[in-house]
Parts: C-alpha cells; sequence; structure tokens
C-alpha cells in the first residue's frame, strides 16, 4: 500500500466492511460521471461525481475538509466541500490503488435543470453491486453514513478506533451538523451504551452527561445554526470484562419534538494483539553509584565483583581510582565492607523486564525520563519468538548511571502482519541510603574520631564482631580467612547453626589446623550457607585447604560480601507492569487484577533460589 499522510483521513469501504462520513447530498440530482484519464478530477462545491471503476472495495481521502466520499448503487462517489486540493486513494478488490488528485473549486456547483445526465461516448466498464464480504478484523476507524428522515434536517455520522495507549478503551467520535436552511432549536445528540461496556468516567467532550440510569451519555446542545457542519463530539468505552468481545453501537440526534436522526450502526471488536504483558521485577532497584574506575582491578577474576561493590557503594578504594586488590583486609575494612552489605536489605541492583509475546515479533524495549526522552535501549528492532522474553537493565546508560527517579519502560512489539502493540510501566530508581551508624565501640584502641567508629559500634552492638581478650579490636590488623568467616556466618544470622556444626568435619584437608572455636563457623560456611545460585559463601582453596590463618586479600574480601548481598533468602519484591485485555497473567502462581488501564502493581515474597514463573493465557483467540 503506498504510503502518505492520513492526516484527516476519511475511509470508505463496502457491504460488511463498510462506512463513510459525509454530509447529506442534494435529492435528485444524479452525479456526474468523470474521466479520470489524467489522474486529475475537477468538481464544485457540493458537486458529486462518479469515479470510472469497477470492484471498488475502499477509498481513503487524505483531506476529508476538502472532499468526501461514499457509495451509491455500488459506485464510487466524490462529493466536493470546500475549495482546495487533495489527495485519494481508490482501492480495487484486486489490490491494485488508484491515486488520484482531487481539486474542488470556489464556485458551488449549480445542478443542471434537467434530470438526464449526459453519458460519454465511450461509457467505463459498469460498476456492479458487490456481494457482502467479512467484516475487516483490523480495528481501523469505522465510519457511518447519516440516515435523515424527511421531518428532520440534521445529520449525524460515528466512527470507533482504539485508544492509543489504552488498549482495553474504545473511542467513538461523533460528528454532527445543521445543513438545512433554518436553526434548529431544543437539539441533543444521545449514545446509548451496549450492555457489555461500560462509560471511561469523565471521558465526553463538550459536556457530555452519563445518565446511568438510561446508560447513555447525552450533549444537550440547544440552537444549531443553519449551515453549520462537521462539529465533533467524543467519548471512550471499554469493556465491562477483560475478554475479547463485539459489540454494536449507535448515536442520535434530536430536534424537538420533529423525530430522531440516527448513525449507521457501528460494530467494534478487541483485537488480538502480539505483546501480551510486560512488567519490571523487582520495580525498584538501588541507584549506581558514578565516581572514578578503579583501573588496578581490570582484567582480574575479581573485576566483577569489586566493580559491582563499588556502584552499590560497599566498597571504595584506599586512594581514587585505586583498589590495591592484592593487599591485606584491615579487620576494621572488612567489617565496614560487611555492614555496609547488609544495609542493601531487599534491594537489588539490577532490575528484570520482563515481556510475552503471542506471535513473531519485533521489539523494542526503552526506558525514558520524566519527560519521555529515552535514557536506555533495552532492545532495539530485534525479532523475537513467541513466549517469555527477559531483558536485565543496572541503570547503567552512556552517560553513567542514571540518577535516583522514577522512570518509564515503554515495550512495543509489531508482528510479521504489522498489527502493533505498545505497552508501558514504571521504574523508580531508589538512591543510596547511608548506613545509620553512630555511637562508640567499647574496644580501648579505637578512638571517636578514626573513620570507622561509628560502625564498629553498630557491628559490636548487633553481635558481628568481637575484640580480644584485652579489650583491643586491632582494627588495622589484616584479617584471616577464619575471623572473616565467623563474620559473615554471624552477619547470615547462622550463629547458633555454627555451635550445632562445631563438631563435624566436612572434609577439608587442613580441618585439624583450624581451632575449635571457629570450625562451626567454618562448617556452615562451606555448606549450609550459600548464594542464590547454589555456591558456598566461602570456599577452600584449590588444594582442598581451608587455610585459616592465611590473610583475605581485599579483593578475596570483595567477593565474600558480594556472596552475602546475593545469599539465598526470601526477600520482598514489588512488581509492577501492563496487561492487554483479554489476557490472563499469573506470576509464581499468583493471578493477576489489572485495573481499568490493565495496570498492575503487588508485593510478594520471593526466594532468590526459585526461579521466577510466568503464566500467560490469550482468552481472545478462543
Amino acid at each position: 500500500m503506498p504510503s502518505f499522510s492520513l492526516r484527516r483521513a476519511n475511509l470508505v469501504f463496502v457491504a460488511g466492511a463498510l462506512l463513510i462520513s459525509a454530509p447529506s447530498f442534494a435529492q435528485g440530482t444524479t452525479p456526474r460521471l468523470v474521466s479520470t484519464t489524467d489522474d486529475t478530477v475537477k468538481l464544485g462545491l457540493s458537486e458529486r461525481v462518479t469515479l470510472p471503476f469497477s470492484n471498488v472495495s475502499r477509498i481513503i481521502v487524505e483531506d476529508d475538509q476538502i472532499a468526501s466520499a461514499s457509495f451509491l448503487n455500488g459506485a464510487a462517489i466524490l462529493q466536493g466541500l470546500s475549495a482546495g486540493s487533495t489527495i485519494v486513494e481508490v482501492y480495487q478488490t484486486d489490490g491494485t490503488p488508484k491515486v488520484l488528485t482531487v481539486n474542488v473549486e470556489a464556485t458551488a456547483f449549480v445542478p443542471p435543470s434537467t434530470t438526464p445526465t449526459v453519458i460519454p461516448t465511450s461509457p467505463p466498464a459498469i460498476v456492479p453491486v458487490l456481494p457482502p464480504v467479512e467484516p475487516v478484523t483490523q480495528p481501523d476507524p469505522i465510519i457511518s453514513t447519516p440516515l435523515q428522515p424527511a421531518r428532520s434536517q440534521l445529520s449525524l455520522a460515528m466512527a470507533a478506533k482504539p485508544v492509543s495507549g489504552f488498549p482495553s478503551q474504545a473511542q467513538f467520535n461523533l460528528t454532527y451538523g445543521n445543513p438545512g436552511v433554518n436553526p434548529a432549536e431544543d437539539v441533543v445528540v444521545r449514545f446509548t451504551l451496549d450492555d457489555r461496556v461500560s462509560y471511561v468516567t469523565g471521558s465526553a467532550s463538550k459536556g457530555g452527561v452519563y445518565d446511568p440510569s438510561r446508560r447513555e451519555v447525552v450533549w444537550d446542545l440547544g440552537i444549531l445554526s443553519a449551515g453549520l457542519t462537521n462539529q465533533p463530539l467524543s467519548l471512550r468505552v471499554e469493556p465491562v470484562e477483560r475478554q475479547n468481545i463485539k459489540f454494536d453501537s449507535t448515536a442520535t440526534i434530536e430536534q424537538g419534538n420533529l423525530g430522531a436522526v440516527a448513525s449507521a450502526k457501528v460494530s467494534y471488536s478487541t483485537n488480538t494483539t502480539p505483546l501480551l504483558t510486560v512488567f519490571a521485577l523487582p520495580d525498584r532497584f538501588l541507584a549506581g553509584r558514578n565516581g572514578s574506575l578503579l583501573i588496578d582491578v581490570r582484567g582480574s577474576e575479581f573485576q566483577s565483583a569489586v566493580d559491582r561493590l563499588a556502584q552499590m557503594g560497599v566498597v571504595s578504594g584506599r586512594t581514587p581510582g585505586y583498589f590495591y586488590p592484592k593487599q591485606a583486609t584491615k579487620r576494621a575494612e572488612y567489617a565496614v565492607m560487611t555492614l555496609n552489605g547488609l544495609n542493601l536489605r531487599d534491594l537489588r541492583d539490577i532490575t528484570q523486564i520482563k515481556f510475552v509475546l503471542s506471535r513473531r515479533s519485533t521489539v523494542n524495549l526503552t526506558v525514558q525520563d520524566d519527560k519521555g526522552r529515552t535514557v536506555f535501549n533495552l532492545i532495539r528492532n530485534t525479532t523475537m519468538v513467541p513466549g517469555e522474553h527477559t531483558a536485565i537493565w543496572n541503570g547503567r546508560t552512556a552517560q553513567g548511571f542514571a540518577p535516583a527517579g522514577r522512570y518509564t519502560y515503554v515495550c512495543t512489539a509489531r508482528d510479521e502482519k504489522g498489527e502493533t502493540t505498545t505497552l508501558r510501566g514504571y521504574l523508580t530508581i531508589v538512591p543510596p541510603t547511608g548506613l545509620k551508624a553512630g555511637g562508640q565501640p567499647s574496644f580501648v584502641d579505637v578512638k571517636s574520631t578514626d573513620w570507622y567508629a561509628r560502625y564498629l559500634a553498630l557491628g559490636e552492638k548487633q553481635g558481628l564482631i568481637f575484640g580480644f581478650p584485652d579489650k583491643t579490636f586491632r582494627p588495622q590488623k589484616s584479617i584471616s580467612r577464619l575471623e572473616a568467616t565467623a563474620i559473615v556466618v554471624r552477619a547470615l544470622g547462622l550463629e547458633d547453626t555454627a555451635k550445632q556444626w562445631a563438631n563435624k568435619d566436612v572434609g577439608f584437608s587442613d580441618y585439624d589446623n583450624i581451632p575449635s572455636w571457629g570450625r562451626g563457623y567454618v562448617n556452615v560456611a562451606s555448606t549450609i550457607a550459600k548464594t542464590a545460585a547454589g555456591r558456598p559463601i566461602i570456599r577452600g582453596t584449590a588444594e582442598n585447604r581451608f587455610e585459616p590463618d592465611l590473610e583475605l586479600r581485599r579483593d578475596q574480601a570483595a567477593l565474600v560480601v558480594q556472596r552475602l548481598i546475593d545469599r539465598e533468602t526470601t526477600r520482598r519484591v514489588s512488581v509492577s507492569g501492563a496487561i492487554v485485555p483479554g489476557a490472563l497473567v499469573s506470576i509464581n502462581s499468583k493471578n493477576i487484577e489489572a485495573d481499568d488501564q490493565g495496570k498492575f502493581s503487588f508485593s510478594f515474597d520471593l526466594n532468590t533460589s526459585t526461579p521466577t514463573t510466568v503464566a500467560v493465557v490469550d482468552t481472545r483467540d478462543r
């Protein structure tokens, strides 16, 4: 199909696919049959002409303020409305389009006094009356022809179309007028709702009032001046139940006691969509910290852990840009790392945006700021198969990490037939909250002015750290693997379990070298305490040794704290997204209840070691 701008497009279909928006025609005048050898049609104001094409199935008028189209006994008709030029596309049943330029002259057309019509010597092919065709399933605008009783001079037309951004709703656009020569008084327009739809509160334009007792929207228009045309009204409706429906609608315009003019019946049905649902899990995550890169961890096996903890504000370099990964971790440093990791609680540093396709489609998934500007493209023009898909985002953009705030993710899927669906949801990026630490620890070698003093006070209060018998903490002393293991097991809340496992031998070749006070911690950390991926929090060396007295390097300490953050646990997770009408969605066996706009939001307890399950059923194909 040729592409051109449907700025105010007037679409006309035949038979069951019909309908047209056009003013009433003068009675008793026969449309002039025109020749289009130069692809140009000239006509005067209000003049009607018959196009010389057979088997016409559709007409598209680019500017319906200049000309309108209709069918009369199977023939394709154009009428001039106002002076100007517009493009008209005429489609025949074989799919071949004819593109015409229609020029409407400023001079009004005066019909001939005699009724016979002059026919060219070589008339075009006779235009047959077309048989009924199947209704068009694509919810293109459906436009109706005014029906005018003899007693009324008013006109009314109506069209229906989907509402952009609200796939469950349909918008009805009405066009009324008084093309007669006298003013019309006490004019009222009524739109009665089908039993299967409800009125979208506040959607009626120009003061339309919904009467729930009669289930109709009413516009009291008062007096209409003579010659008034193309006056718009609109309202929106949506299905009472979130399922596929087809319903008919008719509107009327009344003039006092002169009777009512009804628009032709408009049928509207929910259309199947390539995109069924999209949601973010979780819909809240931690903002990354922008700072200088730690250049001395580049290319190391611990780079990912160190970079991630630096972005989360859990660790920092000893000097700007340098982490000193191979140096031993001080006891005070490790205590601060552990407390910062625990402070994250249920917040994660990434989100998963999941979406489900009903058929093979080209997908775009973007994140936008509160001004509608794209901050990151997660998926761009990628063809994907039906089913569930996941995109991961940690908040990073081309300029660094996105600042804390509210964001919109927009997912658009376009199938191979061109059917397009867009759903959107919201994300909240949460600013880092500093650890609320304060007070003075009991250790005699820690001053209140030491940068780590308040952290040690909190760690001592929580029972995570202990000093030596001489009441010192020795903050600048290198921490051993065994001491670090004891702290992380306490941070996991497994102190009592460690006491129960104190006499077990978990198989390290140097197990006898582990002091008796620390064996329970080692046993628990290397077996029971695991990450969400099922890996132990603490591991032995390649030679199956634990090396309890070995100093823990700073990069090794970062890896242990990362495992603490990613521990297997049950977290409270918030999730939100959108669903198209007619799709039934369940997440982790919870059936989703969406609001009137298809949005949903809820929280649930999620075990980090259990995969998220999503089930979607599209009831509209049944």
